[in-house]
């Protein structure tokens, strides 16, 4: 016979015993129902359906030296979608104040919306995005006031972003390895539907 303390030992271990059986058959049902989701649920498309190429960059100059009073970088984000159009967001961040900056301090946004593109030689090599139309809108320190729209000019425009899948780097583009505190990266996919 089992006291009063022994009992309460007795029932707590049950009862952990019934949870720990009944989260693993829960856990089990959802993985067994899993593979029956996934023929049932469409695939998602984060780009759309008429993405074709998504570039990533990344561009930082924090060396004196290198970039002059052009300290900061710029970071963005591309899409070239079929029947010419496309979009692009980037924005910019300068570092340095003073005399030299011309009040190139604090962050600068722009979003592209491209209405014609197309893929030539130019100074990614032989297959380069070129635009050829769109708009660009700018926000931040540059209008230092309401966001200004102005057509993209010269075209076409060469983006310098090869058009050829892969991980593109300073030395890879434009031909010589970067000094520190100098990076810049471009990531180029090209999406299948």
């Amino acid at each position: 016979m089992l006291n009063k303390h022994q009992e309460q030992i007795w029932e707590g271990e049950n009862l952990v015993r019934l949870r720990t059986i009944l989260e693993f058959a829960t856990l089990s049902a959802v993985l067994a129902f899993l593979p029956l989701m996934s023929t049932a649920i469409p695939a998602v498309h984060a780009y759309g359906n008429t993405a074709l190429w998504q570039i990533g960059l990344s561009f930082n100059c924090n060396n004196p030296s290198f970039c002059g009073s052009m300290l900061g970088g710029f970071w963005g984000w591309v899409e070239f979608d079929s029947g010419g159009l496309g979009d692009a967001t980037l924005t910019g961040c300068g570092h340095l104040t003073g005399p030299t900056s011309h009040g190139s301090s604090g962050a600068d946004h722009f979003n592209v919306e491209i209405t014609g593109w197309t893929i030539m030689p130019g100074s990614a090599g032989p297959l380069t995005f070129f635009v050829t139309s769109g708009t660009m809108t700018f926000t931040g320190t540059v209008p230092r006031g309401p966001p200004i729209t102005v057509p993209i000019s010269p075209t076409p425009l060469d983006t310098g972003f090869p058009a050829v899948p892969g991980h593109f780097s300073m030395a890879s583009v434009l031909g010589f390895t970067p000094p520190p505190g100098v990076n810049f990266q471009i990531q180029v996919v090209q999406l299948t539907h």
